[in-house]
């Protein structure tokens, strides 16, 4: 009996890492919407990121015009294409087909710190907003990596039902290109 509670708390353990870091990435998207809802801090927020991207500002707004995304999911977006080294459009499409950041990342072999990282370049504040949970007291073993391997097969859910593999086929291929560009 008390092996089945282990592996169930282990297994609630496990399903966590991989939220915590959507909730970061969320939040520092969430983050940068907010710092750009004013003309005056948009304009400053999109000078730091038109620098960091190396686009002229007067571009990415007329691309992110196009894509229909808010600041902080377009950033993110951009950020794990140069880091990945994948086409934008292909991170584009990935991410309207429902797919949450951290799986992207993942597929684009880039991490969510390093992403979140860049937001707090772009917008200081907006690393308070992504900071990591309190982890554990002082002493206290460390929470086990968010990439520790499961069981359970591709293409199912954590709930044991099946995931559309049609959708994961889709967001396969344009994050490893093998999609059609628009």
């Amino acid at each position: 009996m008390l092996r089945v509670i282990g592996l169930v708390l282990a297994a609630l353990v496990l399903a966590a890492a991989p939220a915590a870091a959507q909730d970061r990435l969320d939040a520092a998207a969430a983050a940068l919407d907010r710092a750009t809802a004013q003309p005056k801090t948009e304009t400053a927020a999109v000078e730091r990121m038109a620098a960091l991207l190396k686009v002229a500002p007067d571009a990415l707004r007329a691309q992110r015009a196009s894509v229909r995304l808010g600041w902080g999911d377009f950033f993110i977006a951009h950020r794990i294409a140069m880091r990945g080294a994948h086409p934008v459009d292909k991170v584009f499409a990935a991410r309207r087909t429902g797919t949450g950041w951290t799986e992207i990342a993942d597929e684009a072999n880039v991490s969510a710190d390093a992403l979140v990282q860049d937001v707090a370049i772009v917008w200081p504040e907006a690393a308070k907003a992504a900071a990591p949970p309190a982890t554990t007291a002082p002493g206290a073993a460390p929470p086990p990596a968010a990439t520790a391997p499961t069981d359970e097969p591709k293409g199912f859910g954590a709930d044991g039902k099946a995931a559309g593999s049609a959708q994961e086929d889709i967001r396969d291929k344009m994050i490893r290109g093998g999609g059609r560009s628009r």
